[in-house]
């Protein structure tokens, strides 16, 4: 009765079938599962980027409300980093007593803008039909930190037409005005007398330029859109009156960093995987040493070709390359060295031919060294 109270006390224990049952149910659970969630992870990045240039594009606009004006219709047609150049494409329109018609003026104008190639004045002649122009504007910025890098760009227009309208005289002080102190008279004395314009601003017309003609308003509206950049602006302050400026910033799109980072990810994650199978490949037999030297080469010269994959990226010495590109690739290389004369040390190892046994008068082997 003791024997069997005790075996009826103590529980029984799960079969091992059981376990390796219930694993395999888990595993295929997750793998119906896993099935749809690729499925929905696809469509809903499909749908992101569906509609992805409404969200790198930029659309600015600025009206003038005099009567005699230009108006400018730009639109960002290509960009170089490398080169530092961005070009936009523009169509003037005329209004007013300057204007025949919209595209043909009824006095010489004459239109400048801060080009960085080409001509920088374009004389828009009474009569004649005013055709589209091409404009590469000066780009600044940083191209090597790649995928982080932001560039920017100012744009500037000046319209005149023939004629000098006398400027009004300057508004008398207020009455209510605290006298300024003898610093800041000396520091607005200073800055008439040097004329200098600040580094945020942009002085497209000298004194000469003016002598003899009279400035029009300017108005514009712009438009930018460039795959793999996303583009913001806003109108700045050029320093001179009824001077059009522009500001422009870019950088990356959302979309090209993500590809960029996983790119880097990729080669890093190949590199580590290579070093593991090396370190495998020394501690086992001489199969395993080989085994990494029909990976390696490929991926010697196949990392290069991964990194160019990255949209938009500089040449080589960038600062993704320090982030992962440099990196693989010699960790891939110093696995290469270390399969290639693992093998080879095990190798020679197998190939010496035994040491001779010494005999002894009586027939005895003595071992070598005795």
């Amino acid at each position: 009765m003791d024997k069997l109270s005790t075996r009826e006390s103590v529980p029984a224990k799960k079969p091992v079938g059981a376990n390796r049952a219930a694993t395999k149910k888990l595993a295929s659970a997750l793998r119906i599962l896993t099935i749809p969630l690729v499925m929905v992870f696809y469509l809903a990045v499909l749908v992101y980027n569906l509609h992805e240039s409404d969200r790198r594009s930029l659309t600015l606009k600025q009206d003038s409300p005099a009567a005699d004006a230009v108006h400018v219709s730009l639109k960002i047609v290509n960009l170089d980093v490398a080169r530092g150049e961005i070009t936009a494409r523009m169509r003037i329109r005329l209004t007013g007593k300057i204007a025949k018609d919209e595209f043909t003026p009824a006095v010489n104008v004459r239109f400048l803008v801060n080009a960085f190639q080409g001509p920088q004045r374009f004389d828009l002649e009474r009569g004649e039909r005013v055709s589209p122009l091409t404009v590469v504007f000066p780009l600044v910025g940083e191209p090597s930190l790649y995928p982080f890098d932001t560039h920017e760009a100012i744009l500037a227009f000046v319209a005149t037409k023939p004629g000098q309208v006398a400027p009004p005289p300057p508004a008398p002080p207020p009455a209510s005005e605290k006298p300024t102190s003898l610093f800041e008279r000396l520091k607005k004395a200073g800055e008439r007398e040097t004329g200098e314009t600040p580094p945020s601003q942009v002085k497209l017309v000298g004194k000469s330029e003016l002598a003899s003609r009279t400035q029009l308003p300017v108005s514009f509206d712009l438009s930018a859109s460039i795959p793999g950049f996303k583009f913001d602006g806003e109108v700045i302050e050029t320093g001179q009156e009824q001077v059009t400026g522009i500001q422009l910033k870019l950088r990356r799109a959302n979309n090209v960093i993500v590809a960029s980072l996983g790119i880097q990810l990729m080669m890093i994650l190949l590199a580590l995987s290579m070093l593991a199978m090396v370190l495998f490949g020394t501690m086992k037999g001489k199969g395993s040493a080989i085994d990494p030297l029909y990976i390696a080469p490929v991926l010697i010269f196949g990392l290069p070709a991964l990194r160019d994959t990255q949209p938009g990226v500089p040449p080589l010495g960038a600062f993704s390359d320090y982030l992962s590109y440099l990196w693989a690739e010699a960790i891939v290389a110093g696995c290469t060295i270390i399969a290639i004369w693992t093998w080879i040390a095990r190798h020679r190892s197998d190939n010496e031919p035994p040491a001779p046994d010494l005999e002894t008068s009586n027939g005895k082997k003595t071992p070598p060294g005795t």
